[in-house]
């Protein structure tokens, strides 16, 4: 299967015969995303992210650039989880919601085959008939099951979309290094890196025909949403004082 994903502890395939008896209990915190300093976004969800986290992109395995929401400086911080495991944001990003699902690929599968996991270190995972059944007595899938699946396959389209969008910045130069910085009322300072922004002049300087294709596949609506997003990033840093 794929490299480990973000705050997951043990992602296997489900499987029916295995899983038949598992039950799903809901959590109520999300104490289990604490150590993670940032989390994929899709393409869809710029318009309410942008609202409350900084929006930048990133390189991951192979140079694949994507979007992501920044949730700390440091590494292993959540400034958006509190003691008490309660999310301190309106919009939580979909990666969050879909936990303990997932939809993975393996290493003999294509880009567009993905096999339905779940991590089997969630807590609310149970043999006990605590919450909900994923599979009914005849083997069928619940509609909890049914749901988040519905919801796996939503997303999973979603991403392919962004993937398009971060190709299309990518090809086009518009993508540049960024850092931030965080002042302490001490004299100390501290940089956060590694990740990428979109250069305004760049894009100002864009061939007209490539500008008008850019807003003709709705790239620059996110574009926008993305650039008026780093403004959260000060908040980010007033949080860590």
């Amino acid at each position: 299967m794929t490299t480990q994903p973000l705050f997951y502890k043990n992602v296997v395939p489900l499987n029916k015969e295995k899983h038949g008896n598992l039950s799903l209990a809901p959590i109520d915190n999300y104490n289990h995303t604490r150590d993670t300093n940032s989390i994929y976004i899709a393409a869809i969800e710029f318009p309410k992210a942008a609202r409350e986290y900084p929006i930048v992109f990133a390189k991951g395995a192979g140079d694949e650039i994507f979007p992501v929401v920044l949730l700390g400086l440091k590494d292993k911080e959540n400034l958006f989880v509190n003691k008490k495991g309660e999310w301190l944001a309106n919009y939580i990003p979909a990666y969050v919601r879909r936990y303990p699902f997932i939809l993975a690929s393996g290493a003999n599968q294509g880009d567009n085959e993905f096999a339905v996991c779940i991590d089997e270190g969630y807590e609310g995972f149970n043999t006990k008939k605590k919450g909900t059944k994923l599979f009914d007595d005849d083997g069928k899938e619940s509609e909890l099951l049914q749901n988040a699946l519905k919801f796996l396959k939503e997303y999973q389209n979603h991403i392919r979309f962004t993937r398009s969008f971060c190709t299309n910045l990518d090809e086009l130069g518009l993508l540049e290094p960024m850092q931030a910085k965080a002042e302490f009322k001490d004299g100390k300072t501290m940089a956060l890196r590694g990740f990428m922004g979109v250069n305004r002049e760049k894009l100002k300087a864009l061939d007209p025909a490539r500008l008008a294709e850019m807003v003709k596949q709705n790239y620059m609506d996110l574009v926008y949403a993305h650039l008026n997003s780093l403004d959260n990033m000060q908040s980010l840093i007033k949080k860590l004082h």
